[in-house]
Order: structure tokens, then C-alpha cells, then sequence
């Protein structure tokens, strides 16, 4: 039925007309009526809605009949029950159990779950069946059928471009039986097969020498033109035998992204068309060492920064003799009978002559002698090389490398024939020991009397550069290569205080060592040892000496075992004003009536070391006990009884002293040395 006709008809009652209405229609005036689900089969069309239509006709007419608010309000209660009536009764029905049917839906999604897993449980076996026959097959020589390991796969047997697998060992006898002599020749050993192998898998399967030899083959196959190939066969130039196929090349191949950071043989950055020059033609020999070489002209080394055209233009034009930058000024022959014009190439020349005793035809003989001095840049630091370089020409025709105004020319360094007498052979291209950045050729040399040669500038800065740590070292005196004193002429006065300073740290130590006695069963001084005969260099080695900052003379600092306990050679930071020897530190002691203040000795404040640093204007320091002052072993923040102990047996000082904590001076060093002696 339709409850909407109901509800309009009492659209307007207020709820308390609705509340004071009777029941009009009892319940049972509509249970009579024949319910849906007790009709049993609904017929088609209209007769299918008749309860539906005879409960709304009943409801309608009551409408009808009422005349009052009353009657109307009894009407809607009764309305209202009929729609709880009807839910209750649609609530309280029984649904259709599906529980059988769920049950069987479960069943059919476990038995769908279950052959889903047996499938894929079917695939990973057949799948892993198939891995195995392919490692199988993989590891098996189809010629010995030998099973190889996992490991050895791609190395113990390969498989080749027609797809069969070979060992190393097979292939090696079929190539030793049939000797090829074709690269051709190369082909799988499987019967009636006859593929031809790949060259990696010719590498793979035989020895380095053996592919040697197909690799000459290849070269032999080029040469005669029986190789298929569209390549060019590039040669070492060495004639080491090395040989590369240079296929053509893609000229719109990329640039490296740091081509603009590369520097050529003039000392200029790369141009583009040089970078791709390089890019396609630099090869490097893998027979030769550190050897590279152009594919095209075939020039070893490389000409970096040049096209094969541009270097050889480079390499006839004239080039400033120390940085190779290219010159371009030349003498101007119209002007060669201009007396001043003459003198002024030799003066640009840096050539030493007498102005006023030369002649015309003297000045022309110069200019034309010493052409190879023309081979000078105006760059302000070749100006200054060639001040300081002997200006000599040599009978072959190089400019003297050697330093001016020494009495002997240093000898050509260009031609090895011209060094026969030489113990030591030097060529002027060999980078210099010292500096280790520039060729010999590249500024004026010296050499000394072990027969090394060096930069002269660079012999004088080490020598200047003195020792690097606090303790005195003479490795600024050494050559860099035999460990001899440094001696030549040119460093005489240069070199002279250093010696001095040796010879002096040489003679305290030697008396220091005297002192303290017991280095006669040394092991260093025995037969074959370190120090055999050199008592003298012992001592250095054993003792450590400073330079006191007041009177800028060697002091004895202790033993270099101490420091060696303390740390050697870590780097620190250290004040030079506290290195004082004892007589600048005497604090008021007594001076040795017989050699004064100078070898006045102190111990150190906190050890049985002798001191050899006096810091604070108080305090005498051994280099061990410096080193921990300012961390956590501050000896100056230890109480005396937290100090270090000795007695009269094990004292190294061999000195009655008092307690550690306590300044004491040891007197005289050279005194107490003579006593003992």
C-alpha cells in the first residue's frame, strides 16, 4: 500500500491532536488480509499487488469517513501501528541459510589455492632441471667430455660462436697438431663442425704465447691483404712486433669532457683539432714500456697538442731552449754590417765579448758562432736562466747546460757519446733528483764532485732550506742520490757553513761519546757494521744536538733514543726562543774557569736526561719531557713525589744530583769528558 496518502492527509495536525486522537482501526481489522509471503505463488501483472491494494482501499475508505481532527489523528495511529506491525514481522523472518554454500565456496578456493601451488611447485622444478642440464652442458667439453667445475667456466672450457663448448687442454692439442698458418686455420675441433673462432675465444682457450702467434698471423693476413678487414694495421715503432687494427675512425665522436685541461708539448693548451687528432691517432705499445706514438706519422712520443702537419713545422722552427715555447725572431740579414746591430743580438744573446776590441768581421764570426743562444723567449724567467748559463758553444753544437763563470764547461748532456769519460751518464732530459718537476736541459746545472748532476738553483735552496725538524739534521748537505757531501766549486761559499756546522756537532759528539764510555762493544762499530771505523758518525747518529736560539751554537739534547720513545718525527709546534743550551741558561751558576760558559751542562728538572730545552726563563727541559708538556703527562703539573726515581746504579747520568723536581747544572761537559777519558 502507499503510505504517502496517509501522511498528507494529517500533514497539518500538531503533535498534540495527534497524541489525543483514539484508535480508530484495531489491529485485527487487518489480519484477516492475506499476507505476500502466505499468498504462496504470485501471478503476473496487477493481481500479483492485490493485498497491497485491498489494504490501501480499506485505509481509504476510513479516510472518507472521517469528519473530525479526531478522527483523522485515530486514522494516522492506526497507520503508524500497521508500519511497526509490518516491520516487525519483515524483521522476524528467517533468512536462508547459506552456510552450505559457504562451506562449498571455502572448498572450491583451498582446492584453487592448493593447484596453484602444486603448478608453481611443477614450474620451479622444471625450471631448475633446465639450469642444471644448461650448467651441465656448460661445464662439459663436447671433445673429452670432462666435467669442469663452476668456477672454471668461461676459462677451463669456453663455448664457442657455433655453440659448442671446448676445454683449454682439447683445443690446445688440436691447434699443436694441425700448426695453422692462416688465422683461417683457427676453427672448432668438433667433426664435421669447422666454425670459425671468435679472436676472444682464440684468447681464452690458449696460452699467452700461443695467441702471440695468432696474433702474428692476423698481422701476416693484413699485410698480404687476405684478411677481410677495413681497418689500418698500425705498427709499434719501436719494431717490438706489437701491432694494432686501427679501425676508422667516427669523426663526430665526443670530445673527453677534460680535453680543455690538457697541456701540449709548447706548453699551451690543446686545441680542438688536436684533442681529436690525439683522440684517434695517440696509441700506447702493451710491449714497450711507456711508450705512446701517433698511428699516423709514427713520431714516439706522441706530439701532444699538435696535428701530424703542425708538429712537423713545430719541429723545424726554432724553440726557446729552457721552457720549448716557439720563436719566431731572427737575425735580419740586410743589417749584418751594422756594427751596433751586431753587438746588440750578442748582447740579447747574453753573450760575454769585448765591445771595443771586436771588429766587424769578429762580430759577424760571433753572430753567427753563437746562433744557437738565439733560441731564447723573452719570458722574464728564461731571461733570468740564461744570465746565470754559460754562454759556451760545444763542438757538437749544443749551448753549454753548465753554470757562467765556472773555469770547466759542464760538457754536452745531449750527445752520450761525448760522456764516455764520465763515470756518472746524465742526459739533459732526465728530470732533475732535487726538484723532480723540470728536465735538466731546463735551467743551468752543476755538477758535483760524486758526478751527479742537479739544477744549480735547486742545489742552492736545499742547501739554504737547512734541516726541516728541532733537531739538528745534515741531510741539506747530502746528494740526493749517493748520500755524499755535496761539493763543486759553484757551492763553495754556499755550502761552507754547513760543513763548519758539521765538523763542530762532529767533535762534540765524538767527545760525548768519550764521556758516556761504553759503545766499544757497540755492535754498529764491529767488522761489517754500520759504523765500522767511524766512531765520529756513530756518535751523530747516537746523540741529538740543537741550535740555540741566543748564541746560535750546537748543544748536546740528550740521546735520539729518547726521542725516539717520545715519538720521532711527529710533527708539533715549537717555539725557537726556548731552545737555549746551558751556558745562555746558566741562571747564575758558576762558569768552568777554563772554557767558561760554553759547555755548561743542566739537567733536566723532571728526568735523569741531560736538558736541551730552557723554557720560562726557569726551567730546563729533555725533549721527552717537552713533548708532554700541554697534554694529559704535563710533567710541571706532577707533584715531585710523582716524578721519576733513580739511584746511583741506574742512573744514566752517572752524577750525584739531587731529587727530580729540582734545577741542577752538571758542570762542564768538556771537563767531565776529559776526566773520563
Amino acid at each position: 500500500w502507499s503510505r504517502t496518502s496517509a501522511w498528507k492527509v494529517v500533514e497539518t495536525m500538531n503533535q498534540d491532536e495527534l497524541d489525543d486522537a483514539p484508535v480508530l482501526v484495531e489491529m485485527e481489522e487487518i489480519e484477516h488480509l492475506e499476507r505476500p509471503e502466505q499468498a504462496g505463488t504470485q501471478p503476473d501483472g496487477p493481481e500479483a499487488c492485490g493485498p497491497s491494494v485491498e489494504l490501501e482501499a480499506s485505509l481509504l475508505n476510513l479516510l472518507q469517513k472521517c469528519s473530525t481532527i479526531e478522527e483523522l489523528g485515530q486514522l494516522l495511529n492506526a497507520v503508524h501501528k500497521i508500519n511497526s506491525y509490518l516491520d516487525e514481522e519483515l524483521s522476524s523472518r528467517s533468512c536462508p541459510d547459506l552456510s552450505a554454500d559457504e562451506d562449498m565456496a571455502r572448498r572450491l578456493q583451498h582446492e584453487l589455492e592448493d593447484e596453484d601451488l602444486r603448478l608453481q611447485n611443477e614450474r620451479q622444478k622444471e625450471n631448475s632441471r633446465l639450469f642444471q642440464d644448461f650448467l651441465e652442458q656448460e661445464r662439459t667439453c663436447q671433445v673429452c667430455e670432462t666435467k669442469f667445475d663452476d668456477a672454471e667456466i668461461g676459462h677451463g672450457v669456453q663455448q664457442i660462436d657455433c655453440g659448442h663448448h671446448i676445454c683449454a687442454s682439447c683445443y690446445k692439442h688440436f691447434v699443436d697438431e694441425r700448426q695453422p698458418t692462416r688465422q683461417t686455420e683457427y676453427v672448432c675441433p668438433i667433426e664435421g663442425c669447422g666454425g670459425l673462432l671468435h679472436q676472444m675465444n682464440v684468447k681464452g682457450l690458449l696460452p699467452p704465447d700461443d695467441f702471440d702467434k695468432y696474433v702474428a698471423l692476423q698481422i701476416l693476413d693484413i699485410d698480404d691483404g687476405s684478411a677481410n678487414t677495413t681497418g689500418k694495421l698500425v705498427k709499434c715503432p719501436m719494431n717490438c712486433g706489437w701491432a694494432v687494427i686501427m679501425e676508422a675512425s667516427n669523426q663526430d665522436r665526443q670530445l673527453p669532457p677534460h680535453w680543455k685541461k690538457m697541456i701540449g708539448v709548447d706548453g699551451k693548451p690543446l686545441s680542438e683539432e688536436a684533442a681529436r687528432h690525439r683522440m684517434m691517432y695517440r696509441f700506447r705499445c702493451r710491449k714497450c714500456p711507456n711508450t705512446d706514438f701517433c698511428a699516423e706519422c709514427l713520431a714516439s712520443p706522441y706530439h701532444n697538442g699538435f696535428t701530424c702537419e703542425g708538429f712537423a713545422k713545430y719541429s723545424k722552427s726554432r724553440k726557446c731552449r729552457f721552457c720549448d715555447v716557439q720563436i719566431t725572431r731572427t737575425v735580419n740579414r740586410e743589417r749584418m754590417k751594422d756594427v751596433s746591430y751586431l753587438q746588440r743580438v750578442l748582447r740579447d744573446r747574453m753573450y760575454d765579448f769585448n765591445q771595443r776590441s771586436q771588429s766587424l768581421a769578429s762580430l759577424q764570426h760571433l753572430v753567427q758562432l753563437t746562433d744557437p743562444l738565439t733560441n731564447l723567449c723573452e719570458a722574464p724567467e728564461c731571461q733570468q736562466k740564461a744570465k746565470q748559463s754559460c754562454c759556451c758553444i760545444l763542438p757538437c753544437g749544443h749551448v753549454c747546460l753548465g753554470l757562467r763563470g765556472e773555469g770547466e764547461c759542464l760538457g754536452c748532456l745531449q750527445c752520450e757519446e761525448l760522456q764516455a769519460g764520465q763515470e756518472v751518464k746524465v742526459n739533459g732530459s732526465d728530470l732533475c733528483s732535487i726538484c723532480w718537476v723540470e728536465e735538466l736541459r731546463c735551467a743551468p746545472c752543476i755538477r758535483l764532485e760524486c758526478g751527479h748532476v742537479f739544477h744549480y738553483s735547486c742545489v742552492v735552496s736545499k742547501i739554504k732550506n737547512l734541516w726541516s725538524g728541532v733537531r739538528i739534521t745534515f741531510g741539506f748537505l747530502e746528494c740526493p742520490l749517493c748520500k755524499k757531501h755535496m761539493k763543486a766549486k759553484a757551492i763553495e761559499d754556499i755550502v761552507k757553513p754547513g760543513l763548519e756546522l758539521y765538523q763542530a756537532i762532529l767533535t762534540k759528539a765524538e767527545q760525548r761519546l768519550a764521556l758516556e764510555g761504553g759503545h766499544k762493544d757497540a755492535p754498529e762499530l764491529q767488522p761489517g757494521g754500520r759504523y765500522h771505523k767511524q766512531p765520529g758518525v756513530y756518535a751523530m747518529h747516537k746523540f741529538a744536538y740543537y741550535l740555540c736560539y741566543k748564541c746560535k751554537q750546537p748543544y748536546f739534547g740528550g740521546h735520539r733514543s729518547c726521542e725516539v720513545a717520545a715519538g720521532v718525527g711527529e710533527e708539533r709546534q715549537f717555539d725557537e726562543r726556548e731552545k737555549i743550551c746551558g751556558g745562555c741558561s746558566a741562571m747564575g751558576a758558576a762558569a768552568c774557569p777554563k772554557h767558561g760558559t760554553e759547555a755548561i751542562e743542566y739537567k733536566c728538572k723532571f728526568c735523569c736526561s741531560v736538558a736541551s730545552w730552557f723554557c720560562w726563563g726557569t726551567t730546563h727541559f729533555c725533549d721527552s719531557c717537552h713533548r708532554k708538556q700541554g697534554t694529559a703527562e704535563s710533567m710541571s703539573r706532577k707533584a715531585q713525589k710523582d716524578l721519576p726515581t733513580c739511584t746511583p746504579k741506574t742512573c744514566p747520568l752517572r752524577v750525584p744530583h739531587p731529587k727530580n723536581g729540582t734545577e741542577f747544572v752538571l758542570g762542564c761537559q768538556i771537563c767531565r769528558s776529559e776526566s773520563f777519558c
